[in-house]
């Protein structure tokens, strides 16, 4: 899959395409299905398939201090999307200019000239242009007007659950993480970067691979049972995301620190694709070095069940 990023780099091959348009965010069952119809299109036309999705989500865009709301930041979405077949993948720029254009602007000066859509495929419940003024029934119009197919996915459930973003950023918040793949068809994953720590966990014999979650949803702090994709492997572990109230007497940034089981090499500066699989327990201050290793050994053996 190619990617482009507003069209900027002009590629010809990408015009004329059919291409769904939305947040993808968390690309869950409902995203899924509508990526199925887009690569059943893009095979019965014999035309280009993509997906167009925002950067930065506009809920970010409009409330910057908004920093715990999106459940894949671009990273992880553009890690997501290029497991499908999708020919193409744009990220349109969210600014000043997009927020302000009417959704007949929208759709004629970024769906139809900037990437030269064909046939245009979204949710039941898609909004757009200034105000999130559009719905369906506006976009069908002006897809009509400017000669662009249209295809409307009506809403997706997975036997008794409704298939959401917002579905699924309850059920995180919710610690339900049987429910939160129920609507991904997945675990709930982030792309990160391996950052160098203070070791500490490596001093008690649990070393960690650290990230910063910045920009998503965070869970609660706690141990989680997580499976880790690194260089196409997968690897089972542990996380702790929190504060380390063990250690750190200052309110230090929350991090996620991950231990992998029979795992050596060096991960600093990699990129790590964490699943979480499930909560184990709360985060939780200890007397000391003895009980909190004690505990890990613990958490280790549960998550060792959980994972199988």
């Amino acid at each position: 899959m190619k990617i482009f990023i507003d069209k900027n780099d002009n590629l010809k091959s990408a015009r004329g395409g059919v291409y769904a348009l939305g947040n993808f965010d968390g690309v869950h069952l409902g995203h899924k299905e509508i990526i199925l119809k887009v690569i059943d299109i893009s095979n019965s036309k014999n035309i280009p398939s993509g997906v167009l999705i925002f950067d930065p989500h506009p809920r970010n865009f409009f409330n910057p201090k908004l920093d715990d709301f999106i459940l894949s930041d671009i990273k992880t979405r553009s890690y997501l999307l290029e497991k499908t077949n999708l020919d193409f993948l744009g990220i349109l720029k969210f600014d000043d200019f997009m927020s302000n254009l009417s959704p007949r602007e929208f759709v004629e000066k970024i769906i139809k000239n900037r990437v030269g859509v064909s046939h245009l495929i979204v949710g039941y419940n898609f909004r757009f242009g200034r105000n999130r003024e559009g719905d369906v029934e506006i976009l069908s119009k002006i897809c009509t007007e400017f000669n662009i197919d249209l295809t409307i996915i009506e809403q997706v459930k997975n036997m008794e659950l409704t298939i959401s973003s917002s579905k699924i950023r309850e059920a995180i918040e919710g610690l339900d993480f049987k429910k939160v793949k129920g609507i991904i068809g997945d675990y709930w994953k982030i792309v990160g970067e391996v950052i160098e720590g203070d070791k500490r966990g490596r001093e008690i014999g649990f070393p960690t691979a650290n990230i910063m979650m910045d920009n998503i949803i965070k869970p609660s702090f706690g141990v989680y049972a997580v499976k880790v994709n690194y260089n196409n492997d997968i690897f089972n572990g542990i996380a702790n995301f929190g504060v380390r109230p063990t250690f750190d007497k200052t309110k230090s940034l929350p991090i996620l620190e991950v231990h992998l089981f029979n795992f050596s090499d060096n991960l600093y500066g990699k990129e790590i694709v964490i699943s979480f699989v499930d909560f184990i327990r709360k985060e939780k201050k200890f007397n000391g070095l003895e009980s909190l290793k004690s505990q890990i050994k613990l958490d280790i053996n549960i998550a060792k069940d959980l994972l199988g």
